[in-house]
């Protein structure tokens, strides 16, 4: 049972680590698609273009894809995080009661 045991902890662990990896590169795309909205939608040809449909709902698709990958990153972030705290505190028990 320690083996594999052992095993379970490893996987979670490295489990645990890419998924806070792949939350920060959720945080970038955050980041960038944040910054072309300002660029190219928030200024006033873009208001105006958004307006009258001339960017056929572009910035609205933006808007919404930037939501989503803030709200996916956020929940990876927690999942990561309690993968790698389940296997802190599955650690300290174990060492607690030998």
């Amino acid at each position: 049972m320690g083996a594999a045991k052992t095993v379970f902890l490893t996987i979670l662990t490295i489990v645990g680590i890419l998924l806070l990896a792949l939350s920060f590169a959720a945080s970038y795309a955050d980041e960038y698609l944040n910054e072309r909205i300002t660029e190219d939608c928030d200024d006033e040809v873009g208001t105006i273009g958004e307006i009258i449909g001339a960017d056929e709902g572009q910035c609205q698709d933006a808007r919404d894809l930037r939501e989503q990958v803030a709200s996916a990153g956020q929940t990876v972030r927690l999942i990561g995080a309690g993968c790698l705290v389940a296997t802190a505190l599955t650690v300290a028990f174990r060492r607690r009661s030998d």
